[in-house]
């Protein structure tokens, strides 16, 4: 097994997904969070001078979306088949289409501009995404289960995180409130998710931060 060591700021965004994958294999690592003030120190020594930063047996890697395949790859999160593959990139790709209604709303000028692209988010972007995640769930199985397959994969973890982390912060709510309203299928995702033991485990005890 080889030696990690993840450095990312302290909060969960883009380094979550990679904690998750760590938690549920059981996987050592050293969870690095930088301290405030050391970012700009740390920026000029890293690559691409950017994180979340991965270093694998001393080797560090850049790029989160990257580092993501190669955990699932790594660790049994990526499927069993091509197909299977294709169908957990497709899922990713839908998470991702979230990205830039995120990045406009903290990129506004103004608590004004800010307060009205969030309730936008809220009361259409966001729930674009979730009907569309929510059709991808359901043809596999009815929904009753996981996004790919009979496991566990990147697809469950990607959209976890977007639903019970990321849209949250973004909407200025607290961890796991965002309302999937009647997205049952969904809910029941979360909770499932959510239950499993060493995921439990993690967001009980992982360090509280704001974002």
């Amino acid at each position: 097994m080889p030696s990690y060591k993840l450095t990312y700021f302290n909060g969960k965004a883009r380094a979550e997904p990679i904690r998750y994958m760590m938690e549920l294999k059981g996987i050592s690592y050293e969870d690095h969070r930088i301290e405030s003030g050391k970012w700009p120190e740390l920026k000029a020594k890293i690559p691409l001078g950017q994180v979340p930063i991965l270093e694998i047996d001393g080797t560090p890697c850049p790029q989160s979306r990257a580092l993501f395949r190669y955990m699932a790859r790594e660790h049994g999160f990526y499927g069993s088949s091509a197909m299977e593959q294709l169908h957990v990139d497709v899922v990713c790709e839908t998470v991702d289409d979230l990205w830039p209604g995120v990045y406009a709303i903290f990129g506004a000028e103004g608590d004004e501009k800010k307060s009205e692209l969030r309730k936008k988010m809220a009361d259409e972007g966001a729930m674009k995404h979730i009907s569309n995640l929510e059709k991808l769930l359901k043809k596999n199985n009815g929904g009753s289960g996981w996004f790919v397959g009979d496991k566990v994969t990147l697809a469950d973890v990607m959209a976890f995180n977007m639903i019970y982390d990321l849209l949250p912060f973004v909407l200025s709510m607290k961890e796991g409130e965002f309302d999937l309203k009647e997205h049952d299928l969904l809910k029941a995702f979360v909770e499932r998710f959510k239950a499993q033991d060493k995921i439990a485990d993690w967001i009980k005890n992982r360090p509280v931060t704001s974002f």
